[in-house]
């Protein structure tokens, strides 16, 4: 049987197959998983905002992309996974309410930027993603074979 491990906003985990991490009720906010395929040492942080420069000094590890995609390498690392073997995934970043179609960027869109920037700097390969849109989601992050199962609300669950 697969633990699982279940994250809320602003929240991180790093972890080893069999486990299962997961997190619910992502709306503007976003998932992003880093996985080293070799060692099946995983880890995904719920990100709230898109830079720590927002948060005026308070403590942010996992709620901004910024210290979030750090913080997570920098335990991957320390619990034995090699950078060049890590891969991510990102999931959310949905437009939530109509009233803001106009064509200003939402946090949403704003999150998913700054963590394909910082993936793209940090030469992490982005190599599945369900981002953006109008409805939230949840996912599953599977640690014994990297698969990361996003659930929408009216949508048939799907894997990337």
């Amino acid at each position: 049987m697969q633990d699982k491990i279940e994250l809320g906003m602003g929240r991180g985990a790093v972890t080893r197959a069999p486990h299962i991490i997961v997190s619910f009720g992502l709306g503007s906010c976003v998932a992003v998983t880093l996985y080293d395929t070799k060692r099946k040492i995983g880890g995904m942080a719920h990100i709230m905002l898109p830079d720590s420069a927002s948060t005026n000094g308070r403590r942010a590890s996992y709620q901004c992309a910024d210290t979030a995609i750090a913080t997570l390498v920098r335990e991957l690392r320390a619990n034995g996974a090699v950078l060049l073997d890590m891969v991510a995934k990102l999931v959310g970043g949905a437009r939530m309410f109509a009233d803001y179609e106009d064509s200003s960027e939402g946090i949403g869109e704003q999150n998913i930027k700054s963590v394909k920037h910082i993936l793209k700097r940090e030469q992490i390969p982005l190599i599945g993603e369900d981002s953006g849109g109008h409805n939230g989601r949840t996912v599953e992050f599977c640690l014994d074979s990297g698969k990361l199962v996003v659930k929408t609300i009216g949508k048939k669950a799907r894997e990337i």
